[in-house]
């Protein structure tokens, strides 16, 4: 590889690691909070993570929501997905 081929993918692999903090910023109808990070990493593996803020649930339907998106192949650890239930049951309560 040469000096401009190597020059090119360093920038290339910086714009892409630029834009990452972007994407977070586009979901405005998500709430900061502790856990929305992880959330939209996880989430927006499969479906947009705004699709959230259309449901009000109770902690253990939100415990309930990430378990089934976890069994159906959403990519993340426990603690991950703990963390994203307790960052929706704060952000989307029941009401």
């Amino acid at each position: 590889m040469n000096v401009r081929t190597i020059a090119a993918l360093i920038f290339l692999g910086l714009g892409a690691l630029a834009s990452i903090p972007a994407l977070a910023d586009d979901f405005k109808s998500l709430p900061e909070g502790q856990g929305r990070d992880v959330m939209v990493r996880v989430c927006s593996q499969c479906h947009s993570p705004e699709i959230v803020a259309q449901q009000k649930l109770d902690p253990q339907g939100w415990k309930d929501l990430v378990n089934q998106m976890a069994n159906n192949g959403a990519n993340g650890t426990d603690a991950e997905f703990d963390t994203i239930a307790k960052y929706l049951a704060t952000a989307f309560p029941a009401q």
